[in-house]
C-alpha cells in the first residue's frame, strides 16, 4: 500500500477514534463530583463481616499542568485465610474524562503489588514505574515504556465514575475501547435491572450494573461483579458485590458524605 494511503488511513482511524469519544462524552453528564465526597462500607466476606472500605475524592490536584481529581479505593480486612489491604488510586481529568495517572498498592493473601502508570494523552502512551524497596522510590519498568493507548484511556476507577455519569438505561450495555491496558478492551458497562435494596446507610433504588474490563482484579472476568447505584442525582455506590475464587465480597454503604470542594 503505498505511504500516501497509509496516512490516510491513519488519520481516518484517529478521526474516529475522536469522533468516539467526543460521543461518549456527551452520553455521560458532566463531573458533579465534589472533592470530599466519601463512601464508606462495610466489608462482608459470605454473611460474614471483614473489614471496611471506601471511596473517596479526596482532593484536586494538577498534573502537566491539567486540572484533575485525586480518587481513592481503599478495602481492609477479608475473611482471616485470605487478607486484603489495597489502595488504588485514581488522578482523574473531568473534561474530557480521562486517566492521567493509576497507583496500585495491593496486599491480597500471599500476593503483593505496588505499581502505577502514568499516562500521557498527547502522545498516546503510558509508562509503567514498579516501588523499588531498598530506595523507596519508584522505578521504570525496563519493558512497559510508552506503551500505547486508545483515545480518553481509563483505569478501573474511572471506569466507576464513568458509570456514575451515564443515563444507564435498563437492558442497554455500554461498551468501550479505552481501558489504558490494550487487553483490557473492550471494556463494557451492563445495565441489568432496578432494585430496592437496604443497607446501613438506609433505603435505596438502585440500578444493577454489571462492569466488566477483559483483565483480572475486581471487575476482571473472573470477578463477576455487580455494582448498585443509587438511582438518583448522586449516583452513589451503594453496594459492590463480586464473586472471587475464594468466596464471595461485599462492600456495603454505611455512611455516604456529599463533598464542598
Amino acid at each position: 500500500m503505498p505511504a500516501g494511503a497509509l496516512v490516510a488511513m491513519a488519520g481516518l482511524f484517529a478521526a474516529s477514534a475522536i469522533q468516539e469519544l467526543a460521543a461518549q462524552s456527551e452520553s455521560a453528564a458532566p463531573w458533579s463530583f465534589a472533592v470530599g465526597e466519601t463512601a464508606v462500607y462495610d466489608v462482608t466476606f459470605g454473611p460474614v463481616k471483614v473489614g471496611h472500605a471506601s471511596l473517596a475524592v479526596e482532593a484536586s490536584e494538577t498534573i502537566s499542568g491539567e486540572d484533575v481529581y485525586r480518587v481513592a479505593l481503599e478495602l481492609e480486612g477479608g475473611p482471616f485465610f485470605y487478607k486484603i489491604n489495597d489502595r488504588t488510586v485514581s488522578w482523574i481529568a473531568p473534561d474530557p474524562l480521562r486517566s492521567l495517572r493509576f497507583e496500585q498498592i495491593l496486599s491480597q493473601g500471599d500476593y503483593r503489588r505496588h505499581r502505577k502508570y502514568e499516562l500521557d494523552h498527547a502522545a498516546l502512551t503510558y509508562t509503567r514505574y514498579d516501588w523499588d524497596e531498598p530506595t523507596a522510590a519508584y522505578r521504570e519498568h525496563k519493558k512497559e515504556r510508552a506503551v500505547p493507548i486508545p483515545e480518553g484511556a481509563l483505569d478501573e476507577i474511572a471506569y466507576l465514575f464513568l458509570a456514575r455519569s451515564l443515563p444507564l438505561e435498563i437492558g442497554k450495555t455500554y461498551t468501550f475501547e479505552r481501558y489504558f491496558e490494550a487487553d483490557g478492551n473492550p471494556a463494557s458497562i451492563e445495565v441489568l435491572r432496578r432494585e430496592r435494596i437496604r443497607v446501613a446507610a438506609g433505603r435505596f433504588d438502585t440500578i444493577v450494573i454489571r462492569p466488566l474490563i477483559r483483565t483480572g482484579g475486581m471487575f476482571g472476568e473472573d470477578g463477576d461483579a455487580e455494582v448498585f447505584v443509587s438511582d438518583d442525582p448522586t449516583r452513589r455506590i451503594v453496594l459492590i458485590r463480586t464473586r472471587m475464587s475464594v468466596g464471595e465480597l461485599n462492600m456495603y454503604l454505611r455512611e455516604y458524605r456529599a463533598g464542598d470542594g
